[in-house]
């Protein structure tokens, strides 16, 4: 067995927990940049939303301003009905209430000043020729917006709005916001941001660092230039256009990303290998828990055969105890199986024998019963005898049907059948050589017996003064049976016929039939068969390996011939 189950079932849990770690921990690492994005993008709503909200409030504010400005007095004031001190104390009034950090200008229609609430006008706020290009092409009766950079370098939300009589405009009320009013009201944030006009030119920031040289201008390309996720310091950015004249862009720096893909990937191999080592320990706590009872189980598989009783013994109380009943049955009717194959093959076995010896004993009755009618007429002693040895035969051969018997009793049968062959022909010899150590090995009974009718019967065709004989011999395990005559008349092709005949079931030849039981005794058995360069007809069997009797049965069969 080259893989056992508890090493393929621990291999699997591991190799689908390692890919499922694997996995756990690439999306882990996904979810912390998800995550860090969601926050940073929300916080950026988040910032952005107070930002445009405060741009929307102050713009409200201006309008409201200059429409209460220019509804309650500055029409008087340029007719000269109203004084500088009531206009101021008009605005601070309005400024209060609307919460309001601004200037107040009154320009005349060719851009000349008429009021300001900032004593330092000509120092602190816009050229005068840009506030003359300002007013110029005014819209009747709406309030236009402009973004403005001042003589000392400050940004200024400009709101104008003319005032109209007979269809044309006599002068302009404005209000400026400065940056740093501005942001002094801006709840605090953490994003970055500008703020912008349609120009490009910055209204507010907290930052210069997409700020255009000397123009101060915003470079929105330098900024969209920083999104990309491969440069050095990415940035995320939200914009927002409130009404029609400020836009509002606040970004962030996202996370350094070597910084992050470094953090990331140590926490993510962490994880990793924790999850790897879990997995280990409950990949051998699953694989030892379900692999015990299949290795029980394998273990009393091998050890079946060496045990009498052929059940296996599991207690599990699931399915594997389940499947080792279903093999107990398996067993149970397996060995029921080979129980009726093995009385069948026996019953196989003594019904051949019993064929085999029903096919000589005919001929065996036949020869003697000649033989003792023709001594009969001749001399009684001589009958007496061939009668004894028939009977000793008869009695050997029919009454006797153990299927087994030693080598010494065997011959001293056949050595009976010669002496009443001798008698019928007074020139026939025979002649047996055996070591009486062989006295006591097992044989079949009266396998020989057929081999020495052949050798009589078509020997007696050939020669008168036939001679048999029978020797035995023993190297180790082998035996050696050869039964030689000297006729000589074996052709060829009996040879060949006999050799072809071995393995057929219908066969009747005594030399097929003798092999064929000793064939059934021994484990293995060689013929050979032919006439020798002297002319000498012989039949040669060699057995090789241990009998099919057990010993100690076999030494009783040979302790009762000894005693006959």
């Amino acid at each position: 067995m080259s893989h056992s189950f508890k090493r393929s079932l621990q291999k699997e849990i591991l190799h689908r927990s390692s890919i499922a770690a694997f996995i756990s921990s690439l999306l882990l690492l996904i979810f912390l940049f998800g995550f860090s994005y969601f926050l940073q993008k929300q916080q950026l709503a988040k910032d952005t939303q107070q930002i445009a909200q405060h741009v929307h409030d102050m713009k409200q504010a201006n309008y409201e301003l200059l429409e209460t400005m220019n509804k309650k007095m500055v029409p008087e004031f340029i007719e000269g009905k109203h004084t500088d001190r009531e206009l101021f104390s008009l605005f601070y009034e309005t400024k209060a209430q609307l919460k309001l950090s601004s200037d107040f200008v009154i320009l005349d229609d060719t851009g000349e000043l008429l009021f300001s609430t900032n004593r330092n006008h000509k120092e602190t706020l816009l050229a005068p020729y840009y506030l003359k290009l300002l007013i110029q092409n005014p819209t009747q009766g709406s309030i236009s917006e402009k973004v403005a950079l001042s003589m000392d370098k400050q940004h200024y939300a400009v709101f104008i709005m003319p005032i109209i009589q007979n269809q044309r405009a006599i002068a302009y009320s404005i209000s400026f916001v400065n940056e740093n009013d501005f942001v002094s009201s801006i709840p605090l944030i953490n994003s970055k941001y500008v703020i912008t006009d349609t120009f490009g030119n910055i209204y507010s920031s907290n930052t210069n660092q997409f700020t255009q040289s000397t123009l101060e201008k915003f470079d929105e390309k330098s900024l969209h230039s920083k999104t990309h996720w491969f440069v050095e310091n990415p940035i995320l950015i939200e914009k927002r256009k409130v009404d029609s004249i400020f836009s509002i862009y606040t970004f962030q720096s996202f996370f350094p990303i070597p910084s992050l893909l470094s953090l990331a990937s140590i926490l993510t191999l962490c994880i990793f290998l924790l999850y790897f080592w879990q997995a280990r320990r409950i990949a051998h706590k699953i694989a030892t828990h379900n692999a015990g009872p299949i290795e029980s189980l394998v273990f009393q598989l091998h050890e079946i055969p060496k045990k009498k009783e052929k059940k296996l013994t599991l207690h599990t109380e699931d399915e594997f105890e389940l499947i080792a009943e279903k093999i107990n049955d398996m067993l149970q009717e397996l060995d029921e199986l080979h129980q009726k194959m093995l009385t069948i093959e026996k019953e196989k076995w003594v019904f051949e024998r019993k064929m085999l010896e029903a096919q000589f004993n005919p001929h065996f009755l036949y020869n003697t019963l000649e033989t003792i009618k023709i001594t009969s007429m001749i001399d009684a002693s001589i009958t007496q005898d061939l009668i004894q040895n028939l009977t000793r035969i008869l009695r050997y051969s029919v009454t006797e049907l153990e299927k087994e018997t030693t080598l010494g009793k065997d011959l001293e049968i056949i050595e009976a059948y010669l002496k009443i062959h001798q008698i019928r022909f007074e020139q026939f010899s025979y002649h047996i050589d055996y070591s009486q150590k062989l006295y006591s090995q097992v044989i079949p009974k009266l396998f020989l017996l057929p081999l020495v009718e052949n050798a009589l019967k078509y020997g007696r065709q050939y020669r008168i003064d036939l001679s048999i004989s029978i020797k035995i011999t023993q190297n180790q395990e082998e035996l050696t049976f050869i039964i030689m005559d000297n006729a000589g008349g074996l052709t060829k092709q009996e040879r060949l016929h006999i050799l072809e005949s071995l393995n057929s079931p219908h066969t009747q030849h005594g030399i097929v039939n003798s092999y064929k039981r000793l064939n059934n005794f021994f484990e293995n058995v060689e013929l050979d068969l032919g006439v020798n360069p002297k002319g000498e007809t012989f039949v040669k069997f060699v057995t090789k390996g241990r009998t099919h009797v057990k010993a100690n049965h076999c030494r009783r069969r040979a302790l009762n011939s000894k005693m006959a």
